[in-house]
């Protein structure tokens, strides 16, 4: 399984990428490194056909270096022509497309053994065409698994649209425990990023939510006043009817203008639990 280890703090053109690894874009101020799991060509403790793999052994010692070089390279064509009758869902082809442009532009040895050459060319490391168990297990295991997965992709029967990229926007969607599997997949500094809110995105997101549900004048002043005894631009102490809890887990940085919630697995998931039936499109403010 993939997962997030980094944040790319300087723009990914300064970031020192490993192998297996590539930015993952969030919005215009962050940007993650993904980063693949490298156990991909292990033979150990899968599965195997012992007698497919000894034919497989035999052949590939037949073929001379020249013959595995031109028998490894696929051209950009061959790949979106697969693509295209492989992968069901538009959506997701078009997400492979893109990574695949990405990696033809940027070189990144993201997808290692595969390699992806500056003119689209996909091939694999030297290593691996010259190691027969290691081209065995990449066709033979982790093809099949990568198979089985797109198979088992729920899909629309109307348009073969997977959830992820389903067209029905207008229909709520309940946020359940998909974001903790997301979670669980994220260094601490990944955490702590997507934790971190701007103040001023955070006022213009109040202002819109606002509007949007109509509150009237009086709730809305009430809101903002809370925003600006979060931010510290109003005394909390000479507040009437604070109430301390209502912050418990935030903490704002006044000079960095930007608000720190608490990273803790328990926490973040209460936040969301509390802020489920908006989501889900089920909640609608009480107009006083």
């Amino acid at each position: 399984m993939a997962r997030l280890v980094a944040v790319c703090r300087d723009g990914e053109e300064e970031f020192p990428f490993e192998r297996r690894q590539i930015p993952l874009y969030i919005d215009d101020t962050l940007t993650m490194v993904m980063e693949f799991p490298d156990n991909v060509l292990n033979l150990d403790g899968h599965q195997n056909n012992g007698a497919q793999l000894k034919q497989f052994i035999q052949r590939h010692g037949m073929l001379k270096q020249q013959d595995l070089s031109i028998a490894m390279v696929v051209t950009s064509r061959e790949v979106l022509s697969a693509l295209s009758q492989l992968v069901p869902c538009v959506g997701c082809r078009r997400s492979v497309e893109h990574l695949f442009s990405q990696l033809v532009e940027s070189g990144n040895p993201a997808l290692e053994p595969l390699t992806v050459g500056p003119k689209g060319v996909l091939s694999v490391t030297r290593s691996c065409m010259t190691d027969a168990k290691k081209l065995y297990t990449l066709f033979y295991v982790h093809g099949s698994k990568l198979n089985d997965m797109i198979d088992a992709i729920p899909k629309s029967k109307k348009n073969k649209r997977c959830q992820l990229h389903s067209l029905d926007t207008h229909k709520p969607k309940p946020l359940g425990g998909c974001w903790m599997d997301v979670w669980e997949l994220m260094s601490q500094e990944c955490r702590d990023e997507v934790v971190l809110i701007d103040s001023s995105c955070l006022l213009e997101t109040l202002e819109t939510y606002l509007r949007k549900h109509r509150f009237c004048t009086d709730c809305k002043n009430k809101v903002l006043r809370a925003y600006n005894i979060l931010i510290g631009e109003l005394d909390c102490s000479k507040e009437k009817g604070y109430c301390a809890a209502l912050y418990e887990g935030l903490r704002c940085c006044p000079h960095e203008r930007h608000i720190h919630v608490c990273c803790e697995t328990d926490f973040i998931a209460h936040l969301l639990g509390r802020a489920e039936p908006e989501f889900a499109g089920g909640y609608e403010y009480v107009i006083c």
